[in-house]
């Protein structure tokens, strides 16, 4: 085995103990709106003040400001409330399984230079029905198709759809002092992505769905549902950044580049019930997947020696990242099936802009108040709006706690996203199976908690 196989190796394990304990929701988009329990607390508003081991995934600058070697350990917990309604008869509520979030980062002072490195989940997405009318299953119903319409196809009354995102990365950085003023740094990325998601998998449909006399002429008279299952890739990126401190002023920015994520070596299984070949298993990937390119700037001024104010703007890069992504699978486990297929999903996300609001307030020693703010727009035109993915979060309070005693610093922070729905009332079936006014609402409510252990 080469050393960088083994390296891959490796990491891949740690993602996969990672993984196993987490199911992300993420806020802006599919990101975090910030990372350790004292960034939350101020609303995402850190860049220019981030001094911690979380700062290797926000501006790893700010790991310079770290005075001894230093641990720190934290955890999220998510409770979204998530829902799906349409004119077909819907209304559910997302099932999914979300577990906690961990995240691990150590750095390590040697003169004006600071080593790191960390282990984050960065964020996801995802919702699971599990009991959906489907417009197949709608139209069998409706009374209104002659006798036989859907003789040889299979379509239950109800089926399923779900969709989980998951990407965490191990961040080796490092950051200089350069004088008491200015401190830089940089991280390497090391992305690990996985990719579920099931699509109606007992529906498999091949009938005269456009009504022209002539079953299977158009694309629209067949369906097979699929099951997509552990699809996974290692991407790389990398981030930069500055931080500026003088007087009561601190400035800060930092620039984190695209990470393409080939998502391959999973399974599709796609019903073809309806052509007599059952399910046939292959071999998938997708592409057209990337987490975005991101930069930002930051300021904060301490108005008085317990009174801090800061704000940051973000940019985000979704309409790069995800415009149309491709489930391509081969080697079907059928002789018979086609050998090859490519199924597509037009997504067309937005750039988004993010703004972050904080203050902290330290009446008394070694204590710490935050609230924030955060609003970004969702990234989803209303017309590529799905209930598999439902990255519609835009306004988020946010308010912590922040305790200090010698060696040990510990932080909690609390993050409401306020609802929000969104409609989709596109009549392409392509990219709104449900119909004119499927809509989505979301709101959610995170725990954060982070435990910081200096080392003599």
């Amino acid at each position: 085995m080469t050393l960088r196989r083994a390296a891959l190796t490796f990491i891949r394990g740690m993602w996969l103990v990672l993984l196993a304990a987490s199911s992300s929701h993420a806020s802006n988009g599919m990101n975090m709106i910030g990372f350790g329990a004292e960034s939350v607390s101020m609303g995402g508003a850190d860049l220019a003040i981030t001094d911690s081991p979380a700062a290797m995934n926000i501006n790893p600058a700010g790991i310079s400001q770290c005075q001894s070697p230093e641990l720190a350990v934290g955890l999220s917990q998510v409770w979204p409330w998530v829902e799906h309604s349409d004119r077909l008869g819907n209304d559910q509520e997302d099932e999914l399984n979300r577990y906690p979030m961990p995240f691990l980062a150590y750095v390590h002072p040697i003169g004006k230079v600071t080593l790191g490195a960390g282990l984050f989940i960065q964020g996801g997405m995802g919702a699971e029905y599990d009991d959906l009318i489907t417009p197949v299953s709608a139209m069998k119903n409706s009374g209104m198709l002659p006798p036989g319409f859907f003789d040889g196809d299979s379509v239950p009354d109800r089926d399923e759809a779900r969709t989980l995102v998951m990407f965490a990365k191990f961040t080796p950085t490092v950051a200089w002092q350069i004088n008491p003023e200015w401190s830089v740094g940089a991280s390497l990325n090391v992305g690990y992505a996985r990719a579920d998601m099931k699509l109606f998998p007992e529906t498999s449909v091949l009938a005269d769905m456009d009504m022209s006399g002539v079953p299977g002429d158009s694309t629209r008279d067949a369906f097979f549902g699929l099951n997509l299952e552990d699809t996974s890739a290692f991407g790389f990126g990398g981030r930069v950044g500055f931080q500026y401190r003088k007087g009561n002023l601190a400035l800060g920015a930092a620039y984190f580049t695209e990470t393409s994520l080939d998502l391959d070596d999973g399974t599709l299984t796609l019903n073809m019930s309806a052509l007599g070949l059952g399910k046939v298993k292959y071999d998938a990937k997708i592409s057209g997947f990337s987490w975005p390119r991101r930069a930002g700037i930051g300021a904060a001024y301490r108005i008085s020696p317990w009174f801090l104010i800061a704000a940051d703007v973000d940019w985000i890069n979704w309409s790069s990242a995800i415009e149309r992504l491709e489930i391509k699978i081969k080697n079907p486990g059928n002789p018979l099936a086609p050998a090859s297929k490519q199924i597509p999903f037009e997504m067309n996300w937005d750039d988004q802009w993010v703004f972050a609001l904080g203050v902290e307030i330290t009446p008394i020693e070694g204590w710490a108040l935050r609230l924030g703010y955060n609003h970004g727009d969702t990234p989803i035109p209303n017309d590529f709006l799905r209930p598999m993915f439902p990255a519609i979060g835009e306004d988020h309070l946010t308010a912590g706690l922040g305790f200090n005693r010698g060696r040990w610093t510990f932080d909690m922070g609390f993050e409401y996203v306020l609802e929000t729905s969104k409609t989709n009332n596109s009549r392409d079936p392509a990219v709104n199976p449900f119909g004119p006014g499927s809509k989505e609402t979301l709101s959610q409510f995170m725990a954060h908690f982070m435990l910081r252990i200096a080392f003599p």
